[in-house]
């Protein structure tokens, strides 16, 4: 008969050291799953929308996989219930019924549809600060007058305290909109994506870019850098010299030179690259991309025979929200019979000049 094993018991410090030993390793274990969750997160890619299956899905009341996704995160951001379904009245119609209205991008293969030419985000190329996420109204607090210092002519001098002088921008959320109708032929017979985002998106895009820049600031629009009060001013009749001054308005307003640019229309440009700074000078107005030696642009968006010069850094766009919003209706009585389906891309944004002074407009050039 085998003689069982006796096994001396543990002492404390033993136990204790084993208890130690294996919190340890748990530890250890879950630093290493929680490290392979946070790679697994990191390689996923985010969801994509893709435009033609969401109208297609939504048309039919189903929704899933990527699509769902994208549109829960964009729900999540803005802090709203997930409700992709809204019923909506839309204000255009796309059908292959005729060429102009889609029939033009129905097969005999079209491959992609060609855009009309637009001008569509040059605010952003040209540096204005935009922000998403806001919620409530905005009030952007700004310096109105600054604290005046004092040289102390000896050591026992007292200085004067100054307080500067405070004042506040408001904005509030000013809503554009993009609609159409998108029926369930055309998402069959032609490539429907790339068109469809590409109208709603850019078409809201460039509203936007016009608000920025001349925004009447009544009917629901933003006010734009052009009726701001206290831009300034330049004569635009046979505008030459005018641009050295405005390049020396905006610097007086303490913009820094290399932050000054000028915008104005392809006709300006045409006009000014042709007419020379002074008489036997020998260089242009409008030259190489440049204005009185300062970076020049141009944009349909700005209106007839204006130039504009400041410092675009200086203007702040804000989007409630997280931006554009997409909305589907598939539920209007007549389109629903039909297969149509209605779509709009909406966005609330508001845009404030934080140093009107910076800005300088010539109107009616010549």
């Amino acid at each position: 008969m085998a003689k069982s094993t006796q096994y001396e018991p543990l002492t404390p410090e033993l136990e204790k050291s084993l208890e130690t030993l294996t919190r340890y390793h748990r530890e250890q274990f879950q630093m290493l799953q929680d490290a392979d969750r946070a790679q697994a997160r990191a390689n996923r890619k985010a969801p994509l929308l893709n435009i033609d299956r969401l109208f297609h899905d939504l048309s039919r009341g189903h929704l899933a996989g990527e699509n769902q996704e994208a549109l829960q995160e964009s729900a999540r951001r803005d802090g709203v219930t997930f409700d992709p379904v809204r019923p909506y009245i839309s204000l255009r119609d796309l059908t292959v019924a005729s060429g102009p209205s889609a029939g033009f991008l129905k097969q005999t293969e079209v491959q992609q549809s060609i855009d009309i030419l637009r001008s569509f985000s040059l605010m952003d190329r040209m540096g204005i600060q935009i922000e998403y996420g806001l919620v409530g109204d905005q009030v952007v607090p700004k310096v109105a007058a600054k604290t005046s210092p004092d040289w102390l002519p000896t050591e026992a001098t007292t200085g004067t305290a100054s307080t500067p002088q405070l004042s506040q921008i408001s904005l509030t959320p000013k809503s554009a909109i993009g609609s159409l109708n998108y029926s369930r032929q055309l998402s069959k017979q032609a490539n429907a994506t790339q068109f469809a985002s590409r109208e709603l998106l850019r078409t809201v895009g460039t509203a936007i870019d016009q608000a920025v820049l001349n925004g009447s600031g009544v009917s629901g629009q933003p006010l734009g850098i052009i009726g701001t009060a206290g831009v300034q001013t330049q004569s635009g009749t046979t505008l030459n010299a005018g641009t050295g001054t405005m390049k020396q308005k905006a610097a007086e307003a303490n913009v820094t030179d290399e932050n000054i640019a000028f915008l104005s229309t392809p006709a300006v440009r045409q006009l000014l690259e042709t007419r020379e700074r002074a008489t036997g000078g020998g260089r242009f107005v409008w030259d190489k991309d440049q204005v009185a030696d300062r970076a020049a642009y141009v944009s349909t968006d700005v209106p007839a025979a204006t130039m504009l010069c400041g410092d675009f850094s200086l203007v702040y766009l804000g989007f409630w929200g997280a931006g554009l919003v997409l909305e589907i209706n598939p539920y209007e009585q007549t389109n629903f019979r039909a297969g149509i389906i209605q779509a709009r891309v909406l966005v609330s944004c508001d845009v404030a000049v934080l140093h009107p002074p910076a800005f300088i407009v010539a109107s009616s050039i010549t």
